[in-house]
């Protein structure tokens, strides 16, 4: 986010909270069925988890040739590596014999091969085959043709993309990031996260729809209620402002220090020194910037009722070295209090959308960010 971007959004955040005003927009609604109607849930699948690009890890997973992670959350297997040539690759993690798995471990280094342990079939870090055991009885296989099936990757602003489609012969493997990302790949790259480092990710299984789990980071109208014991005395009360960036969206959730900026020179003012920065990247990937870190959100569907949300945190080195290991520790523990005060309530409304109570969801005029994700996600599926 350019520095006067940020002086532009403090000063519309300064003048709501001096009106305690809000960033209203028009009533939008959903049909509860999107949260559990199986045909919805499997059309989300195909389309939004094999069609899309997904944050799959981190570059701080991937420093160094021989480098790798798996990743199993979009439903496919996917493995990927940093080749000895430096470059990114990623492939089914699937083995052409017999469709076992081939790398097990969630992450690691040093590789300079990746061989199936059910029967030793060898492929190096381009993916080619490279060892048959008793490759004689198998006849003349032709190995470039049975490789590790590829898949498209990209790496931007310290995050991993893959698309989960396997890629057809002749298709390009490189992702059009720049397409993707559109009107945020500037912030992104201005938030620079190449040389961060994860501090932690702790994976939560909401007995909610995944797009219910994306639906608690939209709006921060029940941070008085919900929060009122944990996070929300931090932030000012439902003091934002939100903005549409293709199917992307950016907001901030501004902390009461944001009102004593006014008597410092604009050219030191700094939006994350005041507030969480906030970006909803389409389909399925929030991301919070703070002051010294990043929390990185990310939900995957498992059943039209349940999810899984990775909770990873990013920090700078810098700012690392700065702080004693128990402040990390506190500070990962008050998000996961606050996801844990989400997915209580959450679980209850996904419980309850069968009941008939409501047909719709109702999105009101300062929850307008709610209302731009289901139309977008409605679009994608159309």
């Amino acid at each position: 986010m350019q520095h006067a971007d940020q002086v532009a959004y403090i000063e519309r955040m300064l003048g709501m909270a001096r009106a305690n005003a809000r960033d209203a927009g028009e009533l939008s609604y959903c049909s509860v069925e999107e949260y559990f109607d199986d045909r919805r849930f499997a059309r989300e699948q195909e389309i939004l988890f094999r069609k899309y690009p997904i944050v799959v890890g981190f570059s701080a997973q991937l420093r160094k040739p021989g480098d790798f992670l798996t990743n199993n959350d979009t439903g496919q297997a996917i493995l990927v590596t940093r080749g000895l040539d430096g470059k990114l690759r990623a492939f089914l993690n699937v083995c052409r014999h017999r469709t076992a798995t081939v790398e097990l471990a969630p992450c690691g280094s040093n590789k300079r091969a990746f061989v199936c342990p059910y029967h030793g079939w060898t492929y190096d870090l381009t993916g080619r085959l490279v060892g048959i055991t008793d490759g004689a009885w198998f006849g003349d296989v032709d190995k470039p043709t049975h490789g590790l099936k590829p898949l498209a990757v990209a790496e931007r602003c310290g995050l991993v993309f893959v698309l989960p489609a396997v890629l057809e012969p002749g298709q390009n493997a490189e992702l059009d990031m720049d397409g993707f990302l559109g009107p945020v790949k500037d912030d992104l790259k201005s938030w620079d996260m190449q040389t961060w480092e994860v501090q932690s990710t702790t994976p939560l299984r909401p007995r909610m729809n995944w797009k219910l789990v994306i639906d608690t980071f939209l709006e921060l109208y029940h941070f008085r209620y919900l929060h009122g014991k944990s996070v929300a005395p931090l932030f000012l009360d439902n003091i934002t402002s939100y903005e549409r960036r293709g199917r992307h969206s950016r907001f901030a959730v501004c902390k009461p220090s944001i009102l004593e900026v006014e008597n410092q020179p604009r050219e030191d003012w700094r939006l994350r020194d005041h507030a969480v920065v906030l970006y909803n990247l389409f389909p399925n990937t929030v991301l919070a910037y703070t002051a010294d870190h990043c929390g990185v959100f990310t939900s995957y569907p498992v059943t039209p009722d349940e999810s899984l949300i990775n909770v990873s945190i990013l920090v700078d080195p810098v700012e690392r070295a700065k702080r004693h290991e128990k402040y990390w520790e506190t500070n990962q523990n008050l998000i996961l209090a606050a996801l844990d005060e989400d997915f209580t309530v959450g679980a209850t409304i996904q419980a309850n959308f069968r009941s008939g109570a409501n047909k719709v969801q109702t999105f009101g005029k300062f929850e307008k960010a709610l209302g731009w994700y289901h139309e977008d996600l409605t679009q994608a599926l159309a």
